[in-house]
């Protein structure tokens, strides 16, 4: 029997407040009326503009950015059956249609009767409760309380009327009337009296209305101490006590029923003037005059705590009798939430170690202490037995049949028949170490977890296999729902399936707080519940398989935090049992502060099921119109858009991810995370169409993906157009055939580079060969020249020496010679000698002589005479005449050196071959020629020789043998003074050389 008394719990209901103002996004902290369209979003009355709410952000509508706006003021929404209609302080009218604001005008769709005019003997229409101006107006003209879109009520002082089509149908009478206690609910007029009782109406007549549900029990209900708040636009009346709210909704046969939607909250305190509650989530929105928005979730965990201490940390539980869980430290709680402390856990020094606690088929508890097997009676009131082991205890595990499994740090496992009467303790050799979590398997088959890795004992063998994969995880937890299908959490890796003899990891949640998954708990329902450090995770156990066996391509995560009723987001692991069911299906969780009981089929999960919509796109830093398509510049620098999707439970079950796709290559797509922000942004795209996928996790199950498709469209920039690409074509054949025609130049230029080169190579080579031939032909002609001076030599020289040695050796026989003929042969010997050493001193001269010899007027008659000056000794002492016949005057433009020496060894040779007679000179001239005769009487020139002096192309070298060198010397000087020579008979006999000169060069 347990010695401590049954302490019960804080079992209430209570919400979490999320508080938002200017600073939070909210335009202004005025919230005149709240409202939700079709599509999930809420749209709140600002005296600042209207204002689209999405649960994270706040879209606003005034001034700044609608067309024709003039007041950014929302005075009133107004009710509507397809659209939200909000009126401005200066009688503008704007819709809401389609999540956006799409009609600014001076007509009200529908309610047209409820517009206010300030006129006199008009009516007022209240804006729903509480309307501070209502007093004020009441006074003055009746207040107008809207029934539907064509009839309303009229209240003034003691009496309602009915108007339908503007006209009377009935009248009420009603005294005392206090007319912010009217509402209408379902259709109907109700009537909320100060000592708390409704009345209704039907037509004239009043009826007693019957209320019901949760505003009966509440203590202010009694003392009458009720406001009504109407929210008009939504059809929703509130009635607000001590700090409490509660729903009235209108039930069959005129009743009333209250629901509560929110405690502990003071409106007056946060003035609050409007409320909307969203029924299917259990959330109510308030919203206050001066402090922004507020909104009420209702938790739906409870945390289990003792009233010891501030903060209680739990690990391992076990079920305890009469449907309830017990702590290894003696706290019993059932599932109403009363606990108590059982007698055991008054003595400190047989506390056992908090991470493990099993129960055997016998109802006794088996914990650890250290190194100690503990085990505690059924009743949690004393300590039945102790075995101490050979290592530290890690995890004690009461498995199938009767046996009880412990495992520790060291390799092996222990066991114990806990059905047998000595409770002997017995060692299982199995190559498993530093166990975390021990879990029976199929027959035959022990799973353990351990700090490195997860192994498959076979049982009784102890034969051990590893799980390939898992070799350096630390196993938090094992849950084995069926044969063949183990599941494994683990920390920092995440949650694992093995199935059908593969290992899959689970993909992990986009903040990663499923890295270090303690425990696997599953619910009649199918759902698996995972806690973390970093909060509660509830999947479906379907779409984990068919993600494991590539059937599904995600698995989706709902999320819990601790505004769902936690005391932390740290839950605790690392123990075994990891969490702990009760007898109806009930869940206990253990955390860092408190075990966290619910029921799962209780909870509520809020989908984020909602559309997504485009808020708004700003291109180059310019907002543009939101819409499906956009049409891009093509040098544009940035676009980026905002997305939302109504969704106001905790942000991280909604995920956005996008993908851009091009028409080139629809196939592959890359899913990117949506920046917190919400704002998906692109820079300098090339041109083409774009499909820009945004898709969103809706749920569990095959369907999963709610997605929006935007379109957009990159314009070509202009070198990319048709007719630029034309031009560009024809440019760069144009190109083509330039550098085509500048490649020819370019080789011509080349050619006639290298023509020139070639030339300048040949001109080098042919002046190098002409300086060859003339240093050969100089060669050839000193050699010709050596040749003939040693022939001269020879002939002319040495033959006169010979004989004047001979005559003038005084010998017998010279005795016999003639003294006058010696003398004379002597004399002629040496003259000839003379001559002939002063020619070959000429021709020597002439033969190295270069350059251009220099010209002048020489007289031919004046250079005969010189030159017969010199031969007529010789030619008197032969008894020869010469005569000059050449007129005086005779002149001619020549080089007289070589003339002379021309006209001296022609004169030679016609003295020298001439024995009697004479020799004569006569000259004829005509414009072109000066023509030199000599004729003399000699023997005549050889043939050969004439016909050698009678050709032109001989320069002298040829004929060597029978031209003397007198000849060959005026051969060669020939061409020098532009003068030919001509041998011919003479008229009676010898020969005849005619020396032509020209005349004029």
């Amino acid at each position: 029997m347990p010695i401590a008394p049954i302490a019960s719990v804080d079992t209430s209901v209570h919400y979490t407040i999320r508080h938002f103002t200017d600073e939070d996004g909210l335009p202004q902290n005025s919230v005149k009326g709240i409202a939700a369209d079709k599509n999930g979003f809420l749209w709140l009355a600002t005296e600042n503009g209207l204002t689209r709410f999405d649960g994270s952000y706040f879209l606003n509508f005034n001034t700044d950015n609608l067309p024709g706006l003039k007041s950014s003021r929302m005075a009133r929404m107004y009710p509507g059956d397809t659209a939200i209609a909000v009126e401005t302080d200066i009688g503008e009218i704007l819709t809401v249609t389609e999540s956006a604001v799409k009609h600014i005008g001076t007509e009200l769709p529908g309610y047209k009767y409820h517009r206010y005019r300030d006129k006199k003997n008009d009516y007022y229409p209240i804006r729903g409760w509480p309307d501070d101006l209502v007093a004020p107006f009441s006074k003055l003209r009746p207040v107008v309380i809207p029934q539907d879109a064509h009839s309303y009520f009229a209240a003034w002082h003691d009496t309602i009327s009915f108007i339908r089509q503007e006209k009377v149908e009935y009248r009420i009478i009603q005294p005392q009337l206090d007319l912010q206690r009217l509402f209408i609910c379902g259709d109907q007029l109700f009537y909320l009296s100060r000592d708390g009782h409704l009345l209704r109406w039907e037509r004239e007549r009043p009826v007693k209305a019957v209320l019901t549900g949760d505003l009966l029990s509440d203590p202010a209900f009694s003392k009458c101490k009720m406001e009504l708040y109407w929210n008009l636009a939504a059809h929703q009346v509130f009635v607000y006590t001590d700090n409490s709210c509660y729903l009235l909704r209108p039930e069959q046969g005129g009743r009333i029923h209250s629901s509560v939607v929110l405690r502990d909250f003071n409106f007056h305190r946060s003035y609050i003037t409007s409320i909307y509650y969203d029924q299917p989530n259990s959330r109510v929105f308030l919203g206050s005059s001066t402090k922004g928005l507020y909104i009420g979730t209702r938790q739906q965990f409870m945390v289990r705590k003792s009233d010891t201490s501030g903060a209680e940390v739990f690990y391992a539980q076990a079920p305890f009798p009469g449907n309830a869980v017990v702590t290894s430290a003696g706290l019993v709680f059932n599932q109403k939430g009363t606990y108590n402390w059982l007698p055991l856990s008054f003595k400190k020094e047989n506390t056992l170690e908090k991470y493990t606690l099993a129960r055997d088929k016998q109802g006794r508890y088996w914990g650890r202490d250290g190194v100690t097997l503990v085990t505690v009676s059924p009743d949690f009131s004393r300590i039945l037995h102790k075995t101490d082991l050979p290592f530290l205890i890690g995890q004690v595990y009461a498995g199938a049949g009767d046996t009880l499994w412990v495992g520790g740090r060291f390799p092996g496992l222990y066991y114990i028949k806990t059905a047998g009467p000595d409770l002997a303790l017995q060692f299982l050799p199995a190559a498993v170490n530093d166990v975390t979590f021990i879990k029976d398997g199929k027959p035959g088959i022990l799973w353990i977890g351990t700090g490195k890795g997860l192994y498959r004992v076979h049982l009784p063998s102890g034969r051990t296999d590893t799980i390939k994969g898992l070799e350096q995880g630390n196993v938090r937890s094992i849950y084995i729902p069926k044969h063949g299908e183990v599941w494994i959490t683990t920390y920092n890796k995440g949650v694992f399936l093995y199935h059908n003899e593969q290992l899959a990891a689970l993909p992990q949640d986009r903040q990663r707080y499923m890295a270090t998954t303690h425990c696997i708990t599953e619910d009649d329902q199918g759902y698996f519940w995972l806690t973390t450090n970093k909060g509660l995770f509830r999947i479906s156990r379907q779409d984990a398989i068919d993600f494991a066996e590539g059937k599904q391509q995600d698995v989706y995560y709902y999320y819990f935090g601790k505004d769902q009723g936690f005391n932390t987001n740290e839950f605790n692991g690392g123990c075994e049992p990891c969490s702990m069911e009760y007898e109806n299906g009930d869940i206990s969780l253990p955390s860092l502060d408190g075990l966290v009981q619910f029921t799962p089929s209780a909870i509520r999960m809020e989908m984020p099921d909602k559309g997504i919509y485009i808020d708004w796109a700003e291109h180059n830093l310019k907002v543009t119109a939101a819409s499906k398509e956009f049409n891009l510049p093509n040098n544009f620098q940035s676009f980026r858009f905002h997305i939302s999707s109504p969704y106001f439970g905790d942000p991280r079950n909604l995920q956005f991810y996008y993908s851009l796709e091009t028409e080139a290559n629809p196939e592959e797509q890359i899913w990117l995370p949506v920046n917190s922000d919400r704002t998906i942004t692109f820079s300098t795209l090339p041109s083409g169409d774009y499909r820009i996928h945004i898709r969103k996790l809706k749920g569990f199950g095959d369907d999963q993906y709610t997605e929006k498709v935007i379109l957009i469209h990159v314009q070509k920039a202009f070198y990319e157009k048709g007719w630029f690409r034309l031009a560009m074509l024809i440019a760069l054949i144009c190109l083509v055939v330039l550098f085509y025609k500048i490649r020819i130049r370019h080789i011509r230029e080349k050619n006639r580079q290298l023509e020139l080169k070639v030339m300048s190579r040949t001109r080098e080579l042919e002046e190098t060969m002409a300086i060859l031939q003339e240093s050969d032909e100089q060669l050839r002609k000193q050699s010709f020249m050596h040749k003939r001076l040693l022939a001269a030599i020879t002939h002319d020289i040495k033959t006169p020496l010979k004989f004047l040695i001979r005559v003038n050796k005084n010998e017998p026989a010279s005795n016999a010679l003639l003294e006058k003929e010696i003398k004379t042969v002597t004399y002629d010997s040496l003259y000839r000698m003379h001559h002939l050493v002063d020619n070959l001193i000429h021709y020597m001269r002439i033969s190295f002589l270069t350059g251009e010899f220099s010209e002048e007027t020489v007289d031919i008659y004046q250079l005969t005479e010189e030159k017969m000056e010199i031969f007529r000794p010789v030619s008197g002492s032969k008894g020869i005449q010469i005569v000059n016949d050449i007129p005086p005057g005779t002149t001619v433009v020549i080089n007289r050196q070589l003339l002379a020496v021309v006209l001296h060894n022609l004169l030679d040779n016609a003295v020298k071959y001439t024995t009697r007679g004479g020799v004569k000179l006569s000259a004829e001239r005509d414009e072109r020629l000066l023509t030199i005769h000599l004729l003399d009487t000699g023997p005549g020139i050889p043939v050969e020789v004439r016909d050698w002096i009678n050709q032109a192309e001989n320069d002298g070298m040829g004929n060597f043998s029978n031209a003397g060198i007198g000849l060959i010397l005026v051969k060669e000087l020939l061409p020098l003074i532009k003068g030919r020579l001509f041998a011919g008979p003479g008229i009676d006999g010898g020969t005849k050389i005619s020396l032509q000169l020209r005349l004029n060069g």
